[in-house]
């Protein structure tokens, strides 16, 4: 038994690695979330080692219910919690709004070490079952509470509620993200009440399955919600971006084919319908495949419709878009607004606005504030 243990870990790290790896490969392909997932699985890999190590060399591993590995413990469920708040509202998160999340477990973390410091001894333990026989003392109590919030960042992803500035997920995929944290973490803590080797082996088993599920979804499965537009964007905010079916036609009949134009007229009535520039993750092949074509003839239409590329016809539309959130009020922060409308980051709306308007936003909007109306 001992040996399928140690197997067991070794082969959850290497998976865990192997994972990591491929998201941090990937990461170009998708959101920030994707490299805090990769990170946070990296991080499963080092626990896994250094247990691995531990018994391999003969060493007695941590106890489980130490008061080291149960704040650890913690810092990987709020880590697991980061994750998906990331995906939810992207670039939402930043130091500040971290700091305020993990305030909780920053301040276990204080009282762990103060109580080391004035020579607190936390007694080992083989399970939680047992200590809670011997309840009568600081270091217990402490522990116990940390094994009590192990859960409580569970209860937080399942209520995240889904902004509207932020279409970003489904609530099927939320709901599967907690079902397979809520059976990890159950594993986890069926660990910490019977500490076992025959335990502790099927808990590797479920851990890193449930990691790898994650890693799937976030790279195959995880779809990104159709925004729901606040107010339909009038038709005249969008004109310098999209033509109208009659100018479509006459094009056809000049310097665009036929088919390119009646391409070109299903993309924008696409792009009308759904506001389908506000999702990030929007892609080349997204649409091809929505319109029942290939990304090569799509690009061409775009082109021959008057644009550089693909990009540069998305972003236009992501700038009058925000454009019009501003000026009819829906938004008065620029990043909320940049966010709603599709931009992944300050910075790349930042450098789009000024290509399309010449001014950085605040220039723009005091500018039309002075205009004769």
């Amino acid at each position: 038994m001992q040996y399928l243990y140690i197997a067991t870990i070794f082969a959850g790290a290497l998976v865990c690695l192997l994972a990591s790896l491929l998201l941090f490969a990937r990461r170009k392909a998708g959101e920030r979330s994707r490299m805090i997932l990769s990170i946070i699985v990296f991080f499963s890999v080092y626990n896994y080692i250094t247990r691995f190590i531990s018994l391999c060399t003969g060493n007695v591993p941590e106890f489980v219910v130490s008061g080291k590995l149960l704040l650890q413990a913690n810092f990987m469920i709020l880590a697991y919690t980061m994750y998906p708040i990331e995906v939810i509202a992207p670039g939402w998160l930043n130091v500040k709004r971290l700091l305020k999340l993990s305030s909780l477990w920053l301040s276990l973390v204080v009282v762990y070490l103060i109580s080391l410091w004035v020579g607190v001894e936390y007694t080992p333990y083989d399970s939680l079952v047992e200590m809670v026989t011997h309840a009568d003392g600081f270091d217990v109590w402490f522990r116990l509470l940390l094994a009590l919030l192990i859960f409580s960042p569970i209860v937080f992803v399942g209520v995240i509620h889904r902004t509207s500035l932020y279409k970003n997920a489904d609530h099927i995929w939320i709901k599967k993200y907690v079902i397979t944290i809520f059976i990890n973490t159950l594993a986890y803590v069926l660990v910490l009440m019977f500490n076992h080797e025959l335990i502790h082996t099927v808990y590797y088993y479920i851990s890193v399955g449930c990691s790898l599920y994650i890693v799937y979804m976030e790279l195959f499965d995880r779809l990104i919600g159709k925004t729901v537009v606040k107010e339909p964007m009038e038709e005249h905010h969008i004109q310098s971006t999209i033509l109208s079916s009659d100018e479509l036609v006459n094009e056809g009949k000049g310097s665009i084919e036929q088919k390119n134009a009646a391409l070109i007229q299903r993309l924008n009535d696409y792009m009308i319908t759904n506001s389908a520039w506000r999702n990030p993750d929007l892609s080349l092949n997204h649409l091809a495949s929505e319109l029942f074509t290939n990304r090569t003839t799509l690009a061409q239409a775009v082109r021959e419709h008057g644009y550089e590329n693909y990009t540069y016809y998305i972003n236009k539309l992501r700038v009058d878009d925000f454009v019009q959130q501003i000026t009819s009020g829906q938004f008065e922060n620029f990043q909320e607004a940049f966010f709603f409308v599709g931009f992944r980051s300050r910075n790349t709306a930042l450098r789009n606005f000024r290509q399309f308007t010449g001014m950085i936003p605040s220039e723009y909007f005091q500018k039309k504030e002075v205009e004769p109306g």
